[in-house]
């Protein structure tokens, strides 16, 4: 026997059986026609671990992926190695999981359990992501996440029913030597999860939730508390106001930020009580977010005092914060750019398809991101050539369909909307194919356009850029503010009289000259 080399025969510690198992890997290894170096390390990391396990007790068939590890934290004292006290070099590991494949393929050692259940699931989670039309590589992507958590679970210790979301983020932050021969590849060292590992993992785990295999998420619900007058309020705005239920919404954390302090007892209100609760607002939130707090209690007020909840005088002790209107110009660009961010849609692909099909909405019928994500197929008359919206409170409005606007609508549905049973018109492209938010077509069909066309100088991505461009581009040709309210929806014309600012041609002819020192005024 050699002095510091395991190679065949092995010491009488080993089993007869397991000592014939290392003889044929290191015939294997042989076959492959590798350095003489390299068939030495493989073939003596065999037979170190076959040496290792039976001091142990245990036999090449019970040698998997966690034994792996422990083989790689062992002191090593065993016999025919130097005593070094020194663990196992790193590329051991690599030579361990190598010879572990070849006990697998051969049928000599087998894969455990839990990391055939949890492959069986990753599989079945895999097959509804392509059903759902997901793309090949997001896919397979997916799968090595979802694998990789498997095999982490295995090597933790930690079983599949017990993977809450405690558990799922100590394995988007662990430090990985993550692998498994056969189902778990090449991880790199140093794995930390990611925003993308996070979503993915995610998905995989509410897929096994509806099939009972792991806790259901635990959900945080933003009502900590009950408010039976603040329920009563909200209810009357979306019945008697018609206000959308992200309108709701927003009225409910603007009361609701007041009442910790006020209480939810109307009775006890009184208006000093209420005063001081504003003003002190104004030194704990911005000027804008106090004022908007105000607005909001003070018509929660106004219901309260005409339900006989409290005095309805109590509604005039509500401080008004002074806000400057229209202190900023809305923010716009000429027609030229707006038809140059139009033209840069790449027409050949899906995105550019249903992208350019939402630019022309904004530019040509100066709709709000909401009336663009909230439109349904059912909106479109196509006998007509008219679309609906909702617009604001829920107001329908019927608008004329411009041809160009059609063809782009039409195109959109026919050739490049994926298919679905979802109502609304707008999706995303890629799997899963939900409808597009508000933000999605601020953020990302407008944001795309503006850097693809140049654009410099209008803040951030927002699709009130083309209302705006609309509004302040029929003003400068001439066009009465009365026609443009029309266009844009207003109800007031005060809200219109905004865009007689922006003109500044207009204003300039207006403006007499700033008189000298010494001339006459």
């Amino acid at each position: 026997m050699p002095s510091n080399r395991f190679d065949v025969p092995l010491p009488d510690v080993v089993p007869e059986r397991d000592a014939r198992v290392v003889q044929r890997y290191a015939e294997y290894v042989k076959s492959l026609g590798l350095s003489a170096t390299m068939t030495r390390s493989l073939t003596g990391t065999a037979a170190h671990i076959a040496v290792w396990l039976s001091l142990n007790g245990q036999g090449l068939d019970t040698f998997d992926i966690r034994l792996v590890d422990r083989f790689m934290r062992h002191e090593c004292g065993c016999p025919g190695r130097r005593r070094t006290g020194r663990k196992p070099g790193r590329h051991r590991r690599r030579h361990a999981v190598r010879f572990l494949r070849h006990l697998i393929e051969t049928a000599q050692a087998g894969t455990p359990p839990e990391i055939e259940a949890g492959g069986r699931h990753v599989a079945q989670f895999l097959d509804s992501l392509e059903e759902r039309g997901y793309a090949r590589s997001t896919v397979q992507g997916i799968g090595n996440l979802c694998r990789h958590f498997i095999v982490w679970l295995h090597l933790s210790d930690v079983p599949l029913a017990a993977a809450d979301e405690r558990i799922q983020r100590r394995f988007l932050a662990h430090d990985c030597a993550c692998v498994h021969p056969g189902f778990l590849d090449n991880r790199p060292f140093g794995f930390v999860g990611e925003d993308r590992s996070r979503s993915m993992l995610r998905r995989f785990a509410a897929f096994l939730a509806d099939r009972n295999a792991v806790p259901a998420p635990t959900v945080r619900r933003r009502r900590v508390e009950r408010s039976e007058h603040l329920d009563a309020f909200l209810h009357w705005l979306r019945r008697h106001r018609g206000l959308r239920d992200t309108t709701i919404e927003r009225y409910e954390g603007l009361v609701r930020t007041l009442l910790p302090v006020l209480g939810d007892d109307p009775g006890a209100y009184d208006a000093a009580r209420i005063r001081s609760t504003i003003l002190d607002r104004l030194e704990a939130a911005s000027r804008e977010q106090a004022g908007n707090e105000a607005s909001a209690f003070r018509m929660y007020l106004r219901f309260l005092g005409a339900n006989g909840l409290c005095r309805p005088e109590l509604v005039h002790a509500v401080p008004t914060v002074s806000r400057l209107r229209g202190e900023s110009l809305p923010r716009h660009v000429g027609q030229d750019d707006i038809e140059r961010m139009i033209a840069t849609c790449d027409v050949t692909t899906p995105l550019g398809v249903r992208d350019r099909a939402a630019l022309l909405l904004l530019a040509r019928l100066a709709l709000r991101a909401g009336d663009v994500s909230g439109l349904h197929l059912d909106d479109i008359d196509w006998d007509r050539a008219v679309i609906r919206v909702s617009g604001k409170s829920r107001r329908e409005a019927e608008l004329p369909l411009p041809q160009d606007v059609g063809d782009a609508l039409r195109d959109y549905i026919l050739k490049a909307r994926p298919r679905s049973d979802e109502r609304k018109v707008f999706l995303r492209i890629r799997a899963p194919h939900l409808p597009l938010t508000r933000s999605g077509i601020s953020s990302s069909i407008v944001g795309r356009a503006i850097q693809r066309a140049g654009i410099r100088g209008v803040g951030p991505a927002s699709s009130h850029l083309f209302r705006h461009s609309a509004a302040t581009n029929l003003l400068r040709d001439g066009a009465p503010l009365e026609a443009i309210g029309t266009l844009l929806r207003h109800r007031s014309p005060d809200t219109t009289a905004i865009y007689a600012r922006v003109d500044v041609r207009m204003l300039r002819e207006l403006a007499q000259p700033w008189p000298f020192e010494g001339e006459a005024r």
